[in-house]
């Protein structure tokens, strides 16, 4: 890493292209943008705003048209960095999927020039006070920034001002994601993250049950289940892919994400377990993030009728499932180093990539 590069205090990593992905992606987009430079106007933040955009669709205006900007972005500056499809092309599944979250991401990283960065999704409101510890200049080396997460309507205004659009968000906050599960505030309704002992009483019972043959494979079953929760950490994992931040110096020791050519579950969560086998803290911080209901990715619902997994297996997109996540996680433990998946080219180091400053 050169550290000559540093022109920054913090650099805000998003990924996007002009698709309507999840719907209405157009004014997410200009919702965050408007939100982001505002507040570090009313901050004073140093930042710059790295958007990649990846295979752009040819039919589409890019994002440095099709978005507004203003004419003083304010102290943030915005770099947007191009991934064109001929690049994309060369990875497994690109005729499948239209964008490697992750991987984008890594590019966006490898080219940041921020002290410290934020790895973040381009349909997020953050809250006031979020932006003020943003800059208050108390984040280190060595720590893992994460939060919970507030999920709110579609419906958020545009053309309003920022202290507008948050009020609204306070007010009509639906959905929580913390370390321990996804609460409904509205129903009381809570998906937990699957916890230990339940899980192990389930199987005991189900072993005792039994008297066949069968139960060699049962017992097998419950003892690799409890070693993997008595040897795997519980971190905040919970909504981890929009909101993570590290010293730059620190995410280009782990190398990034796991840039697995694979739908994007779980690859985030992998990050936050290699950074803490790697010695990096975790510290969940006390401040709102709202992030903008959509109708693609991970909700309890789509959990309950398995729309978004029917979806993948029916287009034969592969994704890590929960027993490789697991397995991951257990050799991590074990072997008390994180295992770093890329090799020195991450972030599609050795291509020269096209860049429009805005503003």
């Amino acid at each position: 890493m050169d550290e000559g590069n540093i022109k920054h205090d913090i650099s805000i990593i998003v990924t996007s292209r002009n698709d309507d992905h999840g719907g209405n992606l157009h004014q997410r987009m200009q919702l965050f943008v408007n939100g982001l430079l505002a507040q570090c106007k009313r901050h004073n933040l140093n930042a710059e705003l790295v958007l990649v955009e990846w295979n752009p669709p040819s039919d589409r205006p890019r994002l440095a048209e099709s978005l507004h900007w203003p004419i003083d972005s304010g102290p943030c500056k915005v770099r947007i960095i191009e991934v064109p499809s001929e690049i994309h092309n060369r990875f497994k599944y690109s005729d499948r999927l239209p964008l490697f979250q992750m991987i984008a991401k890594n590019v966006g990283i490898r080219r940041s020039m921020g002290k410290m960065v934020l790895a973040t999704n381009i349909d997020l409101l953050f809250s006031d006070e979020m932006m003020c510890f943003l800059a208050s200049g108390r984040m280190i080396k060595g720590n893992m920034y994460r939060v919970d997460r507030y999920d709110v309507p579609s419906d958020v205004p545009l053309d309003v001002p920022i202290d507008d659009q948050l009020d609204f968000c306070k007010k009509n906050a639906f959905r929580v994601c913390r370390r321990d599960g996804t609460l409904n505030l509205k129903t009381g309704e809570f998906h937990r993250i699957y916890t230990r002992l339940p899980f192990i009483y389930g199987k005991f019972h189900e072993f005792l049950a039994l008297y066949t043959p069968m139960w060699i494979k049962n017992f097998q079953i419950m003892k690799d289940h409890f070693n993997l929760y008595t040897e795997r950490v519980r971190l905040h994992t919970n909504a981890c892919g929009d909101f993570t931040i590290m010293d730059k110096e620190d995410w280009f020791g782990l190398r990034g994400y796991p840039e697995l050519e694979v739908f994007s579950f779980h690859i985030d969560s992998l990050l936050c377990y290699m950074a803490y086998h790697s010695g990096i803290k975790e510290k969940v911080l006390r401040y709102k993030i709202f992030h903008i209901e959509h109708t693609a990715g991970w909700t309890p619902e789509v959990e309950k009728d398995k729309s978004l997994y029917k979806h993948l297996s029916e287009a034969k997109i592969p994704r890590v499932g929960n027993k490789q996540f697991d397995d991951w996680v257990v050799q991590m433990k074990r072997e008390k180093k994180p295992i770093i998946f890329n090799n020195e080219s991450w972030g599609l180091s050795g291509e020269d990539l096209p860049e429009t400053l805005i503003c």
